[in-house]
């Protein structure tokens, strides 16, 4: 389904647009052995660009997932949750006119089946252009149980949050278990929608 662009998939993936939100809607919310998502959006003015829950990577599989999206806009997806031994390459790229409000979370492991992310590569891409030019280049990187050694990361889950105005921008970032990532994300969702 096109959403002003594109959003393909190597399996089902829909997009739903309602009122000033976009939905991304993968029917299994699982991504498993070798998935690719690329999804490309022309946001127009001040949409709010989602999904309908976690996505679940799967442990042994090696997943990619390619985000373009353009406009002035939301990005506010809900975490995603890779299990032990899960690999995955995820590339985001957003071409911002004014301003946008971009969130990403990952959480490492299924905390709440007492699992610990112990081996798997991770690696996660984020550009912000405004203006035609590049003013946030972050990477988010696990080679197996290094990113969450107490020396680290210190826990499970990270949260990413960039606001950008024209070329002035913030950067901020939350590191806690996974339950405290969805409470601060749920808060996030209920300013911006509800």
């Amino acid at each position: 389904m096109e959403v002003n662009g594109g959003i393909y998939r190597k399996g089902t993936l829909n997009a739903y647009r309602i009122g000033k939100t976009i939905i991304l809607a993968n029917p299994s919310e699982v991504l498993a052995h070798d998935d690719e998502i690329n999804i490309k959006i022309l946001a127009k003015d001040d949409e709010v660009i989602t999904d309908q829950g976690y996505t679940k990577i799967l442990s042994k599989s090696s997943v990619r997932i390619n985000v373009e999206v353009e406009g002035n806009f939301s990005y506010i997806p809900h975490p995603i949750l890779f299990y032990n031994e899960a690999n995955a390459e995820i590339r985001s790229q957003f071409k911002v006119d004014k301003e946008a409000l971009i969130i990403e979370a990952f959480t490492l492991g299924r905390e709440g089946h007492g699992e610990v992310y112990k081996k798997g590569k991770i690696k996660a891409v984020t550009e912000v252009y405004s203006g035609g030019e590049l003013i946030i280049y972050d990477v988010f990187r696990v080679n197996n149980d290094d990113y969450i050694s107490p020396y680290i990361m210190g826990n499970n889950s990270l949260l990413n949050i960039y606001k950008v105005r024209g070329k002035e921008f913030d950067v901020e970032r939350k590191i806690s278990n996974s339950k405290d990532i969805y409470l601060e994300i749920k808060k996030i969702l209920n300013y911006y929608w509800w």
